[in-house]
């Protein structure tokens, strides 16, 4: 005659590891209650000073996310935190890295104190010519108001040079990309 099968409930592996993590978590503090999903945490303005901008992004915050500013005008409303600008792209295909933002300090948003971000227009251009050799060498950037360096991204039309002796053009030429 066979026997039924017993009906006692047993821990599995599973089961086990999962108490002892969330044990562990409650214990030691490390799991802390965020608020739900749709409620606003506090917010600060950001004011930004400059022209022709199509896109800023942020990296930081309180909780370290990524804030992508689309065509931002005057000031916008962010999380509370402090900021680095990671990427600027403004009209006509001019972008702005990483590298480029070694001048702008971090942004620091709080609720009830605006902070300012000085980037983008009005833009100036800088040659900066230095001797090597027999050679003259023409390094040129453009600069936003923040003293962020912009980098044309379509590379379709390089820069064109002149050299002028009086109103007299003596040169000229396009420069290379690269």
């Amino acid at each position: 005659m066979m026997q039924a099968p017993r009906t006692e409930k047993r821990f599995d592996d599973r089961q086990h590891l999962a108490w002892a993590v969330a044990c562990t978590l409650l214990l030691s503090g490390s799991w802390q209650a965020r608020p739900a999903w749709g409620q606003d945490s506090a917010r600060g303005e950001l004011r930004i000073e400059g022209t022709h901008i199509t896109k800023i992004i942020l990296e930081g915050g309180d909780d370290s996310h990524r804030e992508e500013l689309s065509d931002p005008c005057g000031s916008v409303s962010l999380p509370v935190g402090t900021y680095r600008v990671q990427h600027i792209e403004l009209q006509g295909g001019y972008a702005c890295q990483a590298p480029g933002l070694v001048g702008l300090k971090s942004i620091a948003v709080m609720e009830g104190t605006p902070d300012v971000l000085k980037v983008g227009g009005p833009l100036r251009q800088e040659v900066k010519v230095r001797r090597q050799g027999r050679m003259l060498v023409l390094n040129y950037e453009l600069l936003g108001i923040g003293g962020e360096k912009y980098s044309d991204t379509s590379r379709t039309k390089p820069p064109h040079f002149a050299v002028c002796k009086g109103d007299k053009a003596i040169a000229s030429g396009q420069f290379e990309y690269g």
